[in-house]
Parts: C-alpha cells; sequence; structure tokens
C-alpha cells in the first residue's frame, strides 16, 4: 500500500470513530457519508458518486412493478418470451459463474480466508481487481431486476410476492453499499455463495423455459433450490457476524449490523415461504 492511501485511510478511520462527537448538519452528514467513509477509488465509477442514479434505478423499478406494468398489460394477452428467458437465465447464470470465479481470484485462492479479513483501500492491482468485481455484482443485480419485468409480461402476477420484491430491491442497494464502503477484505466473502446459489437457480429456471416434459422433471427439484438459498443465508450470518468481535473491522460495525440485519430478514421470509409451500402441503 502506498504512503498516501495509508494515510488517508487512517483519516477515514478517525473521522469514523469520531462520528459521535461531530456537531453535523444534514449537508454535513450526507458529505461525510458519501464521500469522507466511503472508498474514494470506485467515486468515479458509473453509478458510484452518490445513491442518487441506485435510488432512481429501484424507483424506476417499484413504479413498473407496482402499477404502470400491470396497467400495462391490464387489457393485453401475456407474451410467451420463451426465447427472451433462454436468453436472460444462460446471460444471468454465466454471469453468475464469472463473477464468482473473479472473486475468488482476487484473493481467496492467495492471502484471504474465510476468517476475519480487515478491508483496506490500497491501490495494488489484486485490491482493484476485487473492488471491480464487486463493482460488476452490482451491475447484476441491476440484471435481475428483469426477473420482475418478466413475470408482468407474462402476466405471472403470483410469483410477484413481497418477498419477491423485497430481495431483489434490499440485494441492490446491499451491492451498492458493499460497492461504496467496503469492496475488499471479509466483506466480499458472502458474494461467492450468493453467486454460487444463482449459478443453479437460474439454470433451473432455464430449464422450465424448454417445454412442459422438462418442467415436469424440474419442478421437484424447486424446493431444493429453496433450501440453498436458506444455507446461503445462513452461511451469509455466520460470516458476518465474525465483524461484530471487538478485535474485527472496529470503524465498520454498522455496516455487520445493516448486512446481518437484512439478511436475517430475508432468511425469515424465505423460510416462511418454504413452511408454507412445502411443509404445510406434506402435512395436508
Amino acid at each position: 500500500m502506498s504512503i498516501d492511501m495509508y494515510k488517508l485511510k487512517s483519516q477515514r478511520e478517525k473521522c469514523l470513530l469520531n462520528l459521535s462527537s461531530k456537531d453535523m448538519g444534514i449537508i454535513d452528514i450526507y458529505h461525510y457519508l458519501v464521500d469522507e467513509i466511503s472508498d474514494p477509488r470506485v467515486s468515479d465509477w458509473p453509478l458510484m458518486s452518490n445513491p442518487f442514479g441506485i435510488t432512481l434505478i429501484s424507483l424506476v423499478y417499484l413504479s413498473f412493478v407496482l402499477y404502470f406494468g400491470p396497467l400495462y398489460m391490464k387489457d393485453r394477452k401475456p407474451y410467451a418470451l420463451v426465447k427472451t428467458m433462454i436468453c436472460y437465465n444462460i446471460s444471468v447464470a454465466t454471469a453468475s459463474a464469472i463473477i464468482f470465479y473473479g472473486i475468488l481470484t482476487s484473493g481467496y485462492t492467495t492471502h484471504l480466508s474465510a476468517g476475519c479479513e480487515p478491508f483496506v483501500i490500497s491501490d495494488d492491482s489484486m485490491s482493484l481487481s476485487m473492488a471491480q468485481w464487486v463493482w460488476w455484482i452490482l451491475i447484476l443485480k441491476i440484471i435481475e431486476l428483469a426477473d420482475t419485468v418478466i413475470f408482468i409480461l407474462r402476466k405471472k402476477y403470483n410469483q410477484i410476492s413481497f418477498l419477491h420484491i423485497y430481495h431483489h430491491t434490499a440485494t441492490l442497494f446491499l451491492a451498492w453499499i458493499s460497492c461504496k464502503y467496503a469492496p475488499g477484505g471479509m466483506w466480499t466473502f458472502i458474494i461467492m455463495p450468493n453467486c454460487a446459489v444463482h449459478v443453479i437457480m437460474y439454470i433451473y429456471y432455464l430449464c422450465t423455459c424448454l417445454g412442459p416434459k422438462m418442467q415436469k422433471r424440474i419442478t421437484p427439484w424447486k424446493k431444493y433450490i429453496t433450501r440453498l438459498q436458506l444455507i446461503q443465508f445462513a452461511i451469509m450470518v455466520v460470516h458476518t457476524f465474525q465483524a461484530l468481535l471487538p478485535s474485527c473491522e472496529p470503524t465498520r460495525k454498522p455496516l455487520a449490523y445493516i448486512y446481518m440485519s437484512q439478511i436475517a430478514f430475508m432468511f425469515y421470509m424465505f423460510l416462511d415461504y418454504y413452511r408454507k409451500s412445502y411443509l404445510q402441503k406434506k402435512i395436508e
């Protein structure tokens, strides 16, 4: 790490630790959160200078999903979109696999472990590569919003649950937060199980597009996809819990609370979905 980067890191950590002692207005708080404690390396990247771009994307998504999409489809027949879904699912599964490999080979095959790995701002090639892959997961989460758009255009409204919409919106903001404040160290580990599950999940979705016979064969595996998602969330919570230990990431406890609260909430919702969809039916 260069001397300038080390000084910058020290200044930012000092600011973060002294936040409670500052008498700041709204503008000062905004500047502090967006500029002072964020990673300066990503500030010039698309969507990363401030939260307005990603907020606008989420608002457009929610507006279409909750109002304009159903209104547009009200008097129209559902679109088939079979070829579109095949291409989309192949693309997302492939992108998830590539990002998994990119994250893995940007530190986890050399010096990073699954333990507490403090995030350090550095201008070396490996650290920059990791940050770039974290940015790409943000782009992938934006692309994955198309899941809901496809459901609406096909009039599959039963698949557009609160769980579905909340999951897509929350993961979008979590990806932005990760890239903005900690695109490295232990904070990147949870991206790998997420990508691995998404590879399997979108291959499953691909198979459901290949006709009734394939759908009949693949449908029994749907509950196992949900199980994998639950396992994924459990791994994420356990891994992120390390950041709450006094000796681990002392300046990023708020980030750990944000991650864990959101992941735990999604785990609860997915567990409730699994219980209602599979366990109750089995009892009945």
